[in-house]
């Protein structure tokens, strides 16, 4: 089990204490963990939670929540987004692949060849927001491993197979396309045994072929994660190695062929390359946030944010954060890091789309749902009640110190908006006992994260 999933876990096991009815919420630590900016909206925002998938349309003013029942998953599922040219949501799910069309709405498992195909990454083409490609792999009855590359040039409406399949001893976990060239592809991932080596694949011709290629120190235990092409150069490219001891940054400027390791951290959630590629981010919630010139690869502490995701477009640096500790689950930065404004917070989630009918998924399952994860979470039951934004931990978008403790009354004090208030109004007081817990589990969970990872900072190497 990984950190995220250990994490989740004990606050699960928090919340069980309380005896709350199963579907009352999923019992998760709500946090965020992926934020993905409209290619061609910039003020369309979608928020990957642990309690759904958050859209607004206006920047960050308010936000719609869309459940998991209503997208194809539930429990544990962290499904991996991407938003296309036309403002599509797609979603890598353990059985397949769910899309809405209709911005959010209604959604639909794929059929064919990709249904009931564990979908474990998606990347679009920066040139071509349209063109989608997504990595299936997926452990069949006889051990064998099917992990094939698919591409899509509407939107994920249709999809067709790029190349053959990868051979059947090769489970994959990340794909990427070059920004600068969009025939290079790269595919992460590990050999079976005896040795489970670590490798990225590198294709020139659109998955045509493919030059398989080792990466120092991976393995079963110690997996490569592609974090980063850089936009100029197809051969730049950056791999996160996830670690049991600490996690490490590598990057290669030849295509793979070698490797370099240039940082090390007790862990990496976030991994973010800036749009010119002349800077790159990594963080997480047990080492803050760095920053770095690619040029040279020497990471400062820029500040001491929770950092759970990291996402750079030329709006910004986005960042996922731990709400009861940094006062906002998203939030943005345009000063490379140093100061974020709150962007999601809970008083300005508004519950499930109102422009969706009870003809869509989303329409007929999420309002039903909602009242119980409002109360889970400690957000108003709706924004008409007169929630809206304007609490400590979101009041117009008001600048917060990545060090989290001068995020404003939000970090020290969450309001009702804010999730964890055990005086928060609106939820009654079992929705408060539920957030409290779902704190203290996230909080213990850090603690004992903190004892086990050793006491050095993370360093460039």
């Amino acid at each position: 089990m990984n950190r995220i999933a250990l994490g989740l876990a004990a606050a699960a096991a928090g919340l069980a204490l309380s005896a709350a009815p199963p579907a009352r919420a999923n019992g998760r630590y709500p946090a965020a963990g992926q934020i993905l900016v409209d290619p061609a909206d910039p003020e369309h925002i979608v928020v990957r939670a642990t309690y759904g998938v958050l859209t607004t349309h206006d920047g960050g003013e308010r936000w719609s929540w869309i459940c998991e029942a209503a997208i194809g998953y539930s429990g544990f599922e962290d499904p991996m987004l991407v938003v296309t040219a036309d403002g599509s949501i797609l979603a890598g799910l353990f059985d397949g692949l769910s899309a809405t069309h209709d911005g959010g709405c209604d959604w639909h498992i794929a059929e064919g060849a990709l249904s009931r195909h564990n979908i474990v990454d998606l990347s679009i083409d920066r040139a071509d927001p349209a063109s989608v490609l997504l990595l299936g792999s997926s452990v069949m009855a006889s051990d064998a491993i099917l992990t094939q590359v698919w591409e899509s040039k509407d939107d994920g409406r249709t999809w067709t197979q790029a190349g053959v399949d990868f051979p059947s001893t090769f489970l994959g976990v990340t794909l990427d396309s070059a920004p600068s060239d969009p025939r290079r592809i790269y595919v992460s991932g590990r050999r079976n045994g005896p040795t489970f080596q670590g490798i990225v694949r590198r294709s020139d011709d659109r998955g045509a072929t493919w030059e398989e290629l080792d990466v120092p120190g991976s393995d079963d235990r110690n997996l490569p994660y592609l974090g980063a092409v850089d936009p100029n150069d197809p051969d730049v490219v950056y791999v996160r190695r996830d670690g049991d001891g600490a996690d490490a940054l590598l990057v290669s400027r030849d295509g793979g062929a070698t490797w370099r390791e240039v940082f090390q951290a007790a862990s990496l959630l976030g991994l973010a390359l800036s749009p010119d590629g002349t800077e790159i981010a990594a963080g997480s919630d047990l080492d803050g946030l760095w920053v770095a010139p690619t040029d040279t690869l020497e990471f400062t502490q820029v500040g001491q944010l929770g950092v759970r995701c990291l996402t750079w477009t030329t709006r910004g640096l986005f960042a996922c954060a731990d709400a009861p500790v940094d006062g906002f689950s998203a939030g943005i930065s345009t000063d490379g890091g140093r100061t974020f404004s709150p962007l999601m917070t809970f008083d300005r989630l508004c519950g499930a789309p109102a422009a969706c009918g009870v003809d869509g998924s989303t329409g007929q399952t999420c309002p039903n749902l909602w009242p119980a994860t409002a109360r889970f979470i400690g957000a108003a039951a709706s924004c008409e009640a007169g929630a809206g934004p304007g609490g400590a931990a979101g009041a117009g978008g008001s600048a917060a110190s990545a060090g989290g403790g001068e995020a404003g009354a939000g970090a020290a004090e969450p309001s009702a908006g804010g999730g964890c208030s055990c005086e928060a109004s609106g939820g009654g007081r079992a929705g408060v006992l539920l957030s409290c817990l779902a704190a203290a589990g996230g909080a213990l969970l850090r603690a004992r994260r903190h004892g086990r990872r050793r006491a050095q900072a993370p360093r460039a190497r």
